[in-house]
């Protein structure tokens, strides 16, 4: 069997589903085939714990996590009233592109408890030593386009902005900068990173996705795909198709919980079903 990239996409709280994925892929002895990770936004993370940590501990991570953690409704609260303070006092009552702008780019929540949970987990620092390819997507604001990092190159502090770049929704999180450049979330020019891997010889992909769009396969010839599509119920019954109420800002442990377990059950059950037309080595 040929070695497989890993690829998986973005999708915030619904992220949790792609540990069960990697739970799956090792119970059924798959884990050993995939030979590099690629990611964006949330699949960003997700692709350094792939390379970092065990996947019991991502679980354990994605299970503890609660939605301050991630984004404090109160801090939330006080910016958006910050802004319309400075709305009310401003004698013209009107707001500006300028001021809207700054807005944009300050976003709505804090980057701090996504730095906290890449750093206190050791994942920024852990991510340098492995053993192969792991790429984050990244948004490149300035140039508008898709920037691609293979996070073994840089240093922790690096990894640490790559990873809350690729994860800074617009409005939600405030932009970043790396070198010369702002980035936003990887998901505005590439949810689907398999480019990198591609770029760097891989012909054979998992896709792990966390809605129902899909990989253009014509972008990429003589690549072999296996798309794995989560069903309805990633959603937990809260799809309201609206980007921030989805399950994309849903960081609570219980939620994840479930997700992770879907994703374990509908990935085995995927397997099990089609391994002999893609060649798989399933165990007996």
């Amino acid at each position: 069997m040929d070695e497989y990239g890993l690829v998986l996409c973005g999708g915030g709280g619904r992220g949790a589903y792609q540990i069960g994925v990697w739970r799956a892929l090792e119970r059924l002895g798959l884990r050993k085939y995939i030979t590099a990770v690629s990611g964006t936004s949330v699949g960003a993370l997700n692709a350094a714990l792939f390379a970092s940590v065990s996947s019991k501990r991502a679980c354990d991570i994605w299970c503890s996590i609660s939605p301050r953690d991630i984004a404090d409704p109160a801090e939330a609260i006080g910016r958006a009233l910050g802004t319309v303070i400075g709305f009310a006092m401003s004698d013209e009552k009107k707001v500006t592109a300028e001021q809207a702008g700054r807005f944009v780019k300050s976003g709505l929540f804090s980057r701090d408890g996504i730095i906290s949970l890449i750093e206190d987990n050791g994942i920024s620092r852990s991510v340098g030593s492995a053993e192969f390819p792991v790429f984050a997507c990244c948004h490149n604001s300035t140039l508008g386009r898709a920037e691609y990092f293979d996070m073994r190159a840089f240093s922790p502090k690096t990894v640490t902005r790559i990873l809350t770049a690729s994860s800074a929704i617009p409005g939600a999180f405030p932009i970043e900068r790396i070198g010369r450049y702002s980035y936003r979330d990887g998901g505005i020019s590439d949810n689907i990173p398999v480019k990198p891997l591609y770029d760097i010889g891989y012909r054979k992909f998992i896709i792990s996705y966390l809605d129902g769009v899909h990989i253009d396969h014509y972008r990429f010839p003589g690549a072999e795909f296996i798309e794995l599509f989560p069903s309805e119920a990633i959603y937990l019954g809260e799809n309201s198709r609206s980007m921030l109420s989805n399950g994309t800002m849903d960081f609570n442990g219980a939620n994840a919980a479930a997700r992770i377990e879907l994703g374990e059950q509908e990935t085995a059950a995927f397997f099990m079903l089609v391994s002999s037309s893609h060649r798989l080595l399933l165990p007996v």
